[in-house]
């Protein structure tokens, strides 16, 4: 076992489309290759970046990895969320944050090989670029898989909206579960129209139902919130790249067909926003 490092990155032109990770910088490697010497995947690291536009979106991110080298069941894991915006006159830069950071324990083969596609939904940021770090032995973590769910919300406040769609706009229905809930990572990307001339509360909630759940509960997640501004297509000038809100959980799950339902809602607000939902299996 040798501490080892690599990444892919691509541009994203548009949203549920699958873009697959392949390049670095002015070279494209193609497929991740595992180092010969790595006996696991210890950290998946999802970046994001791009241009603040003279648009106003809010856009959700996720990866899909896939292939022989690596042992995942689902492989689908929630990147950062993006919202932008500004007008021609007054748009301004992205606020930075951290990448969303797996700390995982995912068997590989070594010198085997796996691929990795990059996804949008929500609204289509047309500038964005998703880069993916994998961490080979370094300090392992308890994820073993993910998968997600995504769908706008907001339309209705406090309504609830079931989250059932995934990668190229798929609709996957509910959860499968495939393991012990160890995370739950929730957010939505605020699309900030400027719709009324206070502003807009923009708080998303979560909650989970369904008979894979083991136990009865009331497994509600509040997503990253806070105040809009009003006006925000003309008068905004601030761009913001954050991460969803992470949940250290222990759920027990159901093996088999059963299901686990993931509603959405915008609390007491109108203001519209693209709701995404990860769960981590360990």
């Amino acid at each position: 076992m040798t501490y080892d490092t690599d990444y892919r990155e691509a541009p994203l032109a548009a949203v549920d489309t699958a873009y697959p990770l392949t390049q670095q910088g002015a070279d494209t490697p193609g497929a991740f290759v595992v180092p010969t010497t790595a006996s696991r995947i210890t950290a998946i690291k999802i970046f994001v970046s791009g241009i603040a536009a003279d648009v106003v979106t809010g856009t959700t991110f996720a990866i899909h990895i896939t292939g022989g080298g690596v042992k995942l069941g689902n492989g689908w894991f929630v990147g950062p969320l993006c919202s932008l915006s500004g007008a021609a006159v007054t748009s301004g830069g992205f606020d930075y944050r951290g990448a969303m950071t797996y700390k995982t324990n995912i068997p590989v083969s070594p010198g085997g090989s796996f691929s990795a596609d990059a996804f949008a939904h929500g609204e289509d940021l047309g500038t964005a670029h998703l880069l993916l770090l994998i961490e080979y032995d370094g300090d392992p973590g308890r994820i073993v898989d993910g998968d997600y769910r995504e769908d706008d919300i907001g339309a209705a406040a406090n309504t609830l909206v079931s989250l059932t769609h995934r990668g190229a706009a798929v609709d996957e229905g509910d959860f499968r579960p495939t393991g012990t809930i160890i995370e739950v990572v929730f957010g939505a990307a605020l699309d900030p129209t400027g719709d009324a001339a206070a502003g807009l509360v923009f708080a998303p909630a979560v909650q989970l139902s369904g008979p894979g759940l083991v136990q009865a509960g009331n497994y509600k997640f509040l997503g990253p919130s806070g105040p809009t501004q009003p006006d925000t297509d003309v008068a905004g000038n601030q761009s913001a790249i954050v991460n969803p809100e992470r949940y250290m959980t222990n759920i027990a799950t159901k093996a088999g067909n059963s299901t686990i339902r993931a509603q959405a809602q915008n609390i007491e607000s109108i203001n519209p926003g693209h709701a995404i939902i990860g769960l981590l299996y360990g």
